[in-house]
């Protein structure tokens, strides 16, 4: 599998978990439209972003240049979720994401899960102290992150924006809806869709080469 898939200077990044264990030699590229998953974690967030966007402005995101890529490739690297100490060659990865970001500067890096999210939060802060395991990133509080930075969404810097994984997708989903979006009937797929599509529309210029 190869290690990325899209254009490292579009303004949008997408930051998987790690290569499907049984399937990487079978698939071709990080999220691959192939594996189911990533039509349960993913592709209801675009359609409906794509439908919002092309409905109030008749535009539509170039996905095919989205930047694509998982935190690490080999899910064995992954440490425990309640461990924030994190092996050498590990933090050496995010050392080498912050460097592409830094280069590339993207102006928004979506991130899918708990281990996800830490990951690229590594590679945006060296401050140890704010350092957390996956464990710590509920649904909830992943949610939380998504409010505070869409809120607080600046245009000139490279914008985390925490999306859920597994949890989404499984025998536990609705209560990841409700988690996340602090909403007893929330959608969470509805409710993200609408929050991307306002930071998209209301800075439309400055994302002037997302656009198809």
């Amino acid at each position: 599998m190869d290690e990325s898939r899209g254009c490292k200077y579009f303004p949008i990044w997408l930051l998987g978990d790690s290569n499907p264990k049984n399937w990487e030699d079978k698939l071709d590229v990080p999220l691959d439209t192939r594996h189911p998953a990533v039509h349960n974690i993913w592709t209801p967030i675009v359609d409906l972003v794509q439908e919002t966007v092309f409905e109030k402005d008749c535009k539509r995101i170039n996905t095919s240049r989205l930047y694509v890529r998982n935190a690490v490739e080999d899910a064995n690297e992954k440490p425990e979720y309640g461990v924030k100490n994190w092996d050498p060659r590990l933090n050496e990865r995010t050392r080498k994401l912050r460097k592409h970001i830094e280069e590339y500067k993207p102006k928004i890096v979506f991130s899918l899960g708990a281990f996800a999210f830490e990951f690229a939060r590594r590679a945006l802060t060296s401050e140890e102290g704010e350092y957390q395991g996956s464990r710590y990133w509920s649904a909830e509080k992943l949610g939380e992150q998504f409010r505070q930075r869409t809120k607080g969404f600046c245009v000139g810097e490279t914008n985390l924006l925490p999306l859920l994984h597994v949890s989404i997708a499984r025998g536990k989903f609705l209560e990841a809806h409700r988690s996340f979006t602090q909403c007893d009937k929330g959608n969470y797929f509805e409710y993200v869709a609408k929050e991307i599509s306002k930071v998209l529309l209301c800075n439309e210029n400055d994302f002037s080469t997302i656009w198809k």
